[in-house]
């Protein structure tokens, strides 16, 4: 069986009334086996228009709660899954329950199974706690999800002596923490490569996952030390490869030589997530995708 693609496609949506065409043109690539749903997005208010772009042959669509998380921890410092103040911790559970609520509704909209793989994350931002973060795995475990397997999405550590995007837990704690949990480890290039300011740490991070077989997936996306259209330098921004935005540290050759470490090591899924262009076709959207798709593949 062929080791799924995933498409973050919520990153290059175009404007709402070519989002059903930009689904059904991701469908038609052969090479497509979902997409990364954002949470809580269309997922919790558009459950109807969400089930509608989900291709039936899609059997591995993923998803990741960072957009609901970050939205909480900057109303509330506390708010996260590996929050040290328990009042913070319990409402982040609380987040996740309805997560796994609406993933019910969501297969029985849709009448299937057809979510792989959930994402959670180590927030808050300065404050998370390994201790703290192992419990809150514990309990959500325990809950139906419908199928899907649930892993830990890395994003960059808190490191004092620079500005966090996501400021989470170590990846060595995350790995601790799955290892002895029996779940894996998500990896995003881009997220990697600005924890360390360097393209380095993104492969640093799959040799250090995988070596420990806890390497589960990863998607690509770029990152880079300059302002662009995409925001300020060290975003995590999801830049284009090298080839569209030539800032971005995430060329052809990083993400060829990641990808087969990766594949090396066991990785369940690859994928590619990305802003364009506000101005940029659906076929422009598609063909930013395709590169780093066939970069992934050069080697194998």
């Amino acid at each position: 069986m062929a080791r799924p693609f995933i498409i973050g496609a919520y990153a290059s949506h175009p404007a709402p009334e070519l989002e059903a065409d930009y689904y059904q043109l991701l469908a038609d690539q052969p090479w497509v086996s979902g997409v990364e749903i954002p949470y809580p997005g269309q997922l919790a208010t558009q459950l109807d228009v969400l089930a509608s772009h989900l291709s039936p042959h899609w059997d591995f669509n993923t998803i990741t709660a960072i957009p609901g998380t970050m939205q909480n921890v900057w109303k509330d410092e506390t708010f996260g899954l590996a929050s040290p103040d328990e009042a913070g911790r319990e409402a982040a559970l609380a987040f996740t329950r309805r997560l796994c609520d609406d993933l019910d509704d969501l297969c029985d909209k849709a009448g299937r199974l057809l979510v792989g793989r959930v994402q959670l994350h180590s927030a808050p931002t300065r404050l998370a706690n390994a201790d703290a973060f192992k419990r809150s795995l514990e309990d959500v475990l325990g809950w139906d999800w419908c199928g899907a397997t649930l892993v830990v999405e890395h994003c960059d550590a808190y490191i004092p002596e620079q500005n966090p995007e996501k400021g989470f837990l170590s990846l060595a704690d995350e790995i601790d923490i799955v290892a002895e949990l029996g779940i894996g480890i998500h990896l995003n290039w881009g997220r990697s490569a600005v924890e360390g300011r360097s393209a380095e740490t993104a492969f640093e991070h799959v040799r250090e996952a995988g070596e420990r077989g806890v390497l589960d997936g990863i998607v690509f996306s770029g990152a880079g030390p300059e302002e662009t259209q995409y925001g300020y330098s060290w975003i995590d921004g999801h830049l284009p490869a090298q080839a569209d935005e030539p800032t971005s540290l995430m060329d052809a050759e990083q993400i060829g030589r990641c990808a087969q470490a990766a594949i090396a090591r066991g990785v369940e899924y690859l994928g590619a997530k990305v802003c364009v262009p506000k101005d940029a076709s659906l076929e422009q959207r598609l063909a930013m995708l395709t590169g780093i798709y066939r970069a992934c593949h050069l080697q194998g």
